[in-house]
């Protein structure tokens, strides 16, 4: 999907308020292109560098002839710039997650693999432009984020909502972070969405694909939809395990035990405020005091 000039704004804002203070790793869940969106916002990128202390490498990037997919979103061609510079040019170590084996990349397949226990809780920024619409495997796309992020460290996302009906697999809800973050103790830093402000007709290839009667022809045909993103940006205040959004409420009982446990942040309704402040400021580093978190996060899901 490529990264567009909203992204300025997002650090500017996160610098301004010491969010990414003394934060210098981060890593990509899908090595990112450079939008012309982006490239173009010269002056707010040079700010953006004042407020790093930092000066960009190179020239002003050339704006690229691409390809309007459908509504207002670019297809982002093979020539665009990767992220990696930019990223690098404000002073973080980079890295990402992908099979393109582009500079820096891990190879990972989102749908099944794990992380590498070298990367686990190693990095301070993680972001996720436009990449786990295009898994099948939600919960281990975003358990891989989780396992990435650092305590303390920052989880950015922006993704579809509504509309790009052949642009992924999914779209999401607002109640999907909603429960995400309940689930592992994320402290919401920001939320919003973000409509294009453009409508249009559902893309040819839908239309082809579901015009199974006459009736469904006219209804198609009539359909006007809008692009629509989510953002939303959560730091993990809490050195858990992942654990996976459950749309139920917070505190329902269940007499199973297997799922108590599973989702013992959700079944238990004060689970957070009965973890000790220790797993909320420090990663356990000895494996006397790992034993001693585990003991307690079992005695909180019984």
């Amino acid at each position: 999907m490529g990264i567009g000039s909203d992204l300025i704004v997002d650090l500017s804002f996160l610098r301004s308020v010491g969010e990414l203070e003394g934060k210098n790793r981060m890593i990509e869940i899908g090595a990112q292109q450079l939008s012309n969106s982006f490239l173009s916002a010269t002056d707010a990128l040079r700010d953006l560098y004042v407020k790093f202390g930092k000066e960009r490498s190179g020239d002003d990037a050339e704006i690229l002839q691409q390809e309007i997919q459908h509504g207002v979103l670019e297809h982002q061609g093979a020539d665009a710039p990767f992220a990696r510079q930019f990223w690098m040019d404000l002073g973080f170590e980079y890295a990402s997650i992908d099979i393109d084996g582009s500079p820096g990349s891990i190879p990972l397949d989102l749908n099944v693999d794990s992380i590498p226990r070298s990367h686990r809780g190693q990095y301070d920024l993680v972001t996720n432009f436009g990449t786990t619409e295009h898994v099948c495997n939600q919960l281990n796309a975003f358990k891989v984020v989780h396992d990435l992020t650092k305590l303390g460290g920052l989880m950015l996302h922006n993704l579809p909502a509504q509309g790009m009906m052949n642009h992924g697999l999914v779209n999401y809800n607002p109640k999907f972070f909603w429960m995400l973050a309940r689930s592992n103790g994320y402290s919401v830093i920001y939320f919003t969405v973000q409509p294009a402000g453009v409508s249009y007709e559902m893309p040819e290839n839908i239309q082809t694909y579901i015009q199974t009667t006459e009736e469904a022809k006219k209804v198609v045909e009539a359909y006007r939809t809008e692009d629509v993103m989510i953002k939303v940006i959560m730091k993990k205040v809490y050195d858990i395990d992942f654990v996976p959004p459950l749309d139920v409420p917070t505190g329902i009982s269940t007499d199973n035990q297997e799922l108590r446990n599973r989702y013992w942040t959700v079944f238990e309704p004060k689970a957070f405020e009965r973890i000790p402040m220790l797993l909320k400021k420090y990663r356990p580093k000895s494996n006397v005091f790992k034993d001693a978190a585990r003991k307690i996060l079992d005695m909180v899901a019984k």
